[in-house]
């Protein structure tokens, strides 16, 4: 009985370690570089702006997503923005009241897909800051 508390303890610590590295890595600017449908004739990749000038007019054209330590996320989608916040349990991504499926995070990288959505809608993000 003393090892099953004990491996439950150690499971349950390492699981809050990985969820609060992939936490860290959600920290910063991205912006959305592929959105793809589950059908393969949807998908149309987005085009990526290279240039960091914010009063360049492709940039009011893209959507990014800014995720602070307070939990707080600011988004601007083609020039609307939106402030609002953000929680990351498990692999699960919760934006407002919309719930993700986070399928990969790294550095560089940020893929999620809507949870529960009637077409299987991937993000792709890019990570600028």
């Amino acid at each position: 009985m003393r090892l099953i508390i004990i491996l439950t303890l150690i499971l349950g610590i390492n699981s809050y370690k990985a969820q609060s590295i992939s936490e860290n890595k959600l920290i910063g600017k991205w912006i959305l570089v592929a959105e793809t449908d589950s059908f393969p004739t949807d998908i149309e990749p987005l085009t990526e702006n290279e240039t960091d000038s914010e009063s360049d007019s492709k940039s009011e054209l893209t959507t990014t997503l800014t995720f602070n330590k307070d939990k707080t996320i600011f988004i601007n989608q083609m020039g609307n923005e939106y402030d609002s916040t953000y929680k990351l349990s498990d692999s699960i991504l919760t934006i407002g009241n919309r719930n993700y499926i986070l399928v990969e995070i790294n550095e560089k990288k940020l893929i999620y897909k809507n949870k529960g959505g009637l077409f299987n809608k991937h993000y792709e993000f890019k990570k600028i800051k």
